[in-house]
């Protein structure tokens, strides 16, 4: 991908783009090759802002595909047993598990935007969710090459720095998640 962007300077930001929009919609291409890819070429700053933007707006996609299109569409794409696997890990705490769905890479974009379409998942409220995840993977992912070479760490340690902050951030939406049910 890095040589695609590159032999294609001057439009490598909208191939970026649409690189980073069709992800959670249909191309099977981790998040975490395609943003640094694209930061190695764009510099981290734009990189991190068209995978954010571009990634969440194919998300808004595939949850309105999932949405409007139910099950019988939806099929198609995604393989039922991928489908159970989504219900059995979003069954209990539904904001801390789509937030770490989001960030750590269990199941694909795609499955997790169907999930929440047929699943009856409220709109803001996975926009809220889809977007602060988003927002962390794209800047940690688009500056974890120059953060890991700063701070000379491994990619080892930079994954278990990645995993802390997440679990962190799944601390905080399950305490959020049981304050609102309390309510």
């Amino acid at each position: 991908m890095q040589d695609l962007l590159l032999n294609n300077e001057f439009i490598a930001p909208v191939i970026f783009f649409f690189i980073c929009f069709l992800q959670p919609i249909l191309l099977p291409l981790p998040e975490a090759a395609t943003v640094t890819a694209g930061s190695a070429v764009l510099g981290p700053l734009t990189a991190a802002s068209i995978s954010f933007t571009g990634t969440l707006a194919g998300i808004i996609v595939m949850y309105f595909i999932a949405k409007v299109g139910g099950q019988k569409l939806i099929r198609k794409f995604v393989k039922d047993k991928h489908l159970l696997k989504y219900e059995r890990y979003v069954s209990n705490n539904e904001t801390s598990i789509l937030l770490i769905l989001f960030i750590i890479p269990i199941l694909p974009d795609e499955i997790i935007c169907v999930g929440a379409g047929i699943s009856g998942v409220r709109l803001m409220k996975f926009l809220i969710i889809a977007s602060v995840s988003k927002l962390f993977t794209s800047i940690s992912l688009a500056y974890s090459i120059d953060f890991a070479k700063s701070l000379s760490l491994t990619n080892f340690q930079l994954m278990l720095i990645l995993l802390g902050i997440a679990s962190i951030v799944m601390l905080i939406s399950s305490i959020s998640d049981r304050l609102l049910l309390k309510r």
